[in-house]
């Protein structure tokens, strides 16, 4: 017993000397534990937690709060056993990884650096404060921002790239998706873990107008009623001529040089039609002409110090004036600033690059599963179809007409009249399921919208959906309602051969206290992650129930993980327009780098033309500039991860237009089903490997300042570079080249990077380029991803460099592949010997002897092509 009162006695010493040693060295204690370490600074504790080599997760308090009691939602990776660290001096703590230092210094900025102590980021306490009782936002961290671009943030319609310095509010609209991740061309990413509206970048200036008195426009708008359907979209508000325009003008004068960001505050409550526009010297800033408009809009210019600019804000349908802010050039800050919250709570994520970065999110957050491979194929959706017989006559014409398609989707008012919710209207649709037998004897899979937003007394009743207090949207934080949300639609969709459901509305807009109590606290608390949760429940729901049928969900909101629950955002009721064609593509270009690899938009805009609430064009069918513009859209869509045609009060059958428009839509669908070999192997690396499908050219070029800010081009994949033309009759594209050698995908004419080329643009084509080092295969003109031919694949080899490449392939409908039910194919070429050798790679699904694999092997330049079988054994081909 002495003995063992001695050991303690002398552990006990050991410990009270570290102790000691640790407050005498570093100005704060700190404790060490498993996963991490505890600094009492003041009145602060701040919890640094080591996820992984590369992730860290920072968590601020003041001394005496409460942690929150809110799930987390979002991060699925727990602390893993790596090698760190902690080294303490009297004015640094250093916890150290493989990875990455992390220091924090006596006033408790944390800085954050490279294994080779190269500086990444580091907070800044200006604009950083924990203020739990504030009216305003609660919570701020601020960084110091550096020679850099920055990207995610989810999918806005400002047109903006890089949102360094630019202030947003990051909350849930249609058109507008929040995603609080942001990554670095510096090689890092921040996840700022709270679910409710955040500031990112909060303006710390205003430019005033002089009047602030409320807009009154009840006597200027009428409701215009449409087929007695009070939720049709055509019961808009119409102007009349006596419509108040509230334009105001003022001038500034800057006091210094360079790029300007803005924001201006349109409306404080509800939604609002009209035009949102800010002009500086007749220059637009901000242009939003959509029907559906958020509260805040983001923009930039450069401005020169001194000059007395002229600013114009108009502010049509709103209800107040409006205002306009602005952060100064030398903003210099990365800020996040939250409503709700008592703690400072977010994630580094280190990586080499974004594309590492991303991967590294996707490790904490969730990979995204794989589709039905039907999914990568093409999408014929309208809003709508009226009735079974109108959707079975267009999937028929379809076939009839040999145009390749997979999926047909039925739009909302299928339900009984006076309702909304997932039921059928059995005077429009009297047998669903014959329809859905129908239509997978054509090979057609049928998606089908359904709302969180249910009113439907009989269906609530029946399976208790409990809903958020001011609104129609049920609970789907409480967990019982969540499974029975997902019983309610399996009973009405799935048991009838419905393959896969259109989520409508997940933002939502409809909950108008944002303190009413869910099953988890107030909603203002987790209102950004709502949409996170109808697909989690949709996602876990179909997995039990149908174990061996993949999902795939379409939402129009999103948020950080929700990349884990087979889902696709698209970018909501956007118009037809030039400027937003545009908008589309950095806005789903700075979706995906916040993480999330599946994203689309309705090919063509939703409103289109007089018909359907856009005045821009008369009539969608026979006007000439607006089947331009519904081209160049078709072939953006072409090349984006899924393939989607839509529109508002309109027939989108591509026969349905010109004869041109006709055979460039086939060109464009031929296309696409000819490259799903490859898209389906992008598809399986954004699985395995945390990949991206589409990407700016700064996803794998972050070094290269000129990719900073391109917003017409993007990488599809990991080898092919798209742009999209986005202005009318323009028939040439000015394109930047990266580093290396990039062939035309149409004439195979090679074009040396680091330089800026005009390129031609016809109608027909859009400007598509090769990388040299490529090797892409290339299958047969099909009508389904799943046709068998007795056609060969191509696989085309792009020289000029040492390549590689695997092809994926599985059953394309299980999820088999998680246990190892797949085949891959790995293809290598040698540039200093111009041979390709073709092996078999992991997995196990394809009997390569029994059914070979025909190939036809060419290399770009050459005219002669080498046909032979794959039977599992090494190949070699000479060129």
């Amino acid at each position: 017993m002495q003995t063992i009162k001695k050991i303690y006695f002398i552990h006990l010493v050991a410990l009270t000397f570290l102790l000691v040693s640790c407050q005498t060295k570093f100005k704060h204690e700190f404790n060490k534990s498993d996963n991490g370490v505890t600094i009492h600074q003041d009145s602060t504790i701040i919890n640094i937690e080591v996820i992984n080599e590369s992730i860290i997760h920072i968590n601020k308090m003041r001394l005496g709060d409460k942690p929150s009691t809110l799930p987390d939602y979002v991060t699925v990776l727990k602390p893993q056993k790596v090698n760190w660290e902690v080294i303490d001096a009297e004015d640094v703590l250093t916890i150290s990884t493989d990875s990455l230092n992390v220091l924090v210094n006596a006033n408790g900025i944390i800085e954050y650096q490279t294994k080779d102590s190269l500086s990444l980021v580091s907070e800044t306490n200006e604009l950083t404060y924990i203020k739990p009782n504030s009216k305003e936002n609660k919570v701020s961290q601020a960084f110091l921002a550096g020679d850099e671009a920055l990207y995610g943030l989810g999918q806005f319609q400002s047109g903006i790239m890089n949102w360094k310095n630019v202030p947003i509010r990051l909350q849930q609209y249609n058109q507008e998706i929040a995603i609080p991740f942001l990554v670095s061309t510096k090689g890092y990413g921040i996840y700022w873990h709270n679910y409710s509206l955040t500031d990112f970048n909060k303006p710390q200036n205003e430019i005033e107008f002089g009047s602030t008195e409320t807009v009154s426009t009840e006597k200027n708008n009428k409701e215009a009623s449409v087929e007695g359907e009070k939720e049709d979209v055509a019961a808009h508000i119409t102007k009349t001529e006596a419509e108040q325009k509230n334009i105001r003008e003022t001038t500034f004068t800057p006091a210094k040089t360079g790029e300007y960001t803005f924001l201006a505050l349109s409306d404080n409550g509800g939604r609002m039609r009209g035009e949102i526009k800010v002009t500086i010297d007749g220059d637009d800033i901000i242009n939003y002409e959509t029907i559906w408009m958020p509260r805040r809009y983001s923009g930039k210019k450069h401005l020169e110090a001194g000059k007395t600019y002229k600013v114009v804000f108009q502010n049509t349908g709103a209800k107040i004036p409006g205002r306009l802010f602005y952060n100064e050039p030398d903003f210099n800050k990365t800020v996040f600033s939250s409503t709700q919250g008592n703690a400072i709570d977010y994630y580094l994520v280190q990586g080499g690059n974004p594309a590492e970065v991303i991967s590294e999110y996707q490790n904490l957050t969730g990979k995204a599963p794989l589709f039905p491979k039907t999914a990568y194929g093409f999408w014929q959706c309208r809003e709508r179809y009226h009735n079974q017989e109108e959707l079975l006559e267009n999937a028929h014409e379809m076939r009839e007409r040999e145009i390749p398609v997979d999926n047909i989707v039925q739009d909302w008012f299928y339900w009984p009249k006076g309702t909304k919710g997932p039921e059928w209207d059995r005077a429009k649709y009297p047998d669903p399921e014959a329809m859905v037998e129908e239509l997978t004897k054509l090979n057609l899979k049928l998606m089908v919208s359904v709302w969180p937003e249910v009113k439907n007394e009989a269906l609530e009743k029946k399976y208790n959906l409990k809903k958020i207090k001011s609104s129609n949207y049920i609970d789907i934080y409480d967990k019982g309602v969540s499974e029975r949300f997902y019983r309610m639609l399996s009973d009405s969709m799935f048991h009838y051969g419905v393959s896969s459901i259109w989520l409508d509305g997940t933002e939502p807009e409809g909950v108008k206290d944002a303190k009413a109590i869910t099953a988890v606290g107030r909603f203002e608390e987790v209102q950004n992650p709502y949409s996170l949760e109808v697909t989690r429940a949709m996602y876990e729901g179909r997995r039990a129930e149908f174990p061996n049928q993949r999902v795939f969900n379409l939402t129009r909101s999103a948020y950080a993980g929700q990349q884990r629950f087979g889902a696709t955002s698209w970018s909501g009721d956007v118009e037809a327009s030039w400027e937003q064609l545009e908008e589309q593509i950095s806005a789903g270009l700075n979706f995906t780098m916040a993480g999330i690899p599946y994203w689309t938009h309705d090919i063509g805009g939703f409103f289109r033309d007089s018909k359907s609430i856009n005045p821009r064009f008369d009539n969608q069918y026979t006007n000439p500039e607006f089947i331009e513009l519904l081209t160049r859209w078709f072939q953006f869509g072409a090349f984006s991860p899924i393939f989607r045609i839509h529109g508002y009060k309109s027939e989108t059958e591509i026969w349905r237009y010109n004869q041109e428009f006709e055979d460039i839509a086939r060109k464009f669908i031929d296309i696409r089903y000819q490259l799903m070999p490859y898209i389906y192997s992008e598809a399986w690396k954004a699985t395995s490997q945390g990949k991206l499908i589409m990407a700016p050219l700064t996803y794998q070029y972050p070094n290269d300042k000129n990719t900073w800010s391109i917003k017409d081009q993007f990488l599809f994949g990991e080898s092919m570079m798209v742009g999209i033309v986005t202005e009318y009759k323009k028939r040439t594209m000015d394109m930047y080249f990266p580093e290396g050698t990039w062939y035309n995908f149409w004439t195979d004419e090679k074009v040396e990077g680091n330089q800026n080329i005009t390129v031609d643009a016809p109608l027909d084509e859009t400007p598509i380029f090769v990388k040299a080092g490529s090797i892409l295969p290339i299958g047969p003109k099909v009508e389904n991803v799943t046709d068998r031919t007795q056609k060969p694949i191509f696989i085309v080899v792009y020289p000029g460099k040492d390549a590689k490449y695997t092809m994926y392939l599985d059953d394309g409908e299980s999820y088999n592949y998680e246990h190892g039910t797949y085949s891959e194919i790995i293809f290598s070429y040698s540039e200093a010997t111009k041979t390709l050798t073709v092996k078999k790679g992991d997995g196990s699904y394809y009997d390569f002897e029994t059914t070979p694999i025909e190939f036809a092997f060419q290399m770009v330049g050459k005219r002669s092509k080498e046909e032979a079988y794959f039977l599992g054994e090494d190949l070699t081909i000479q060129f």
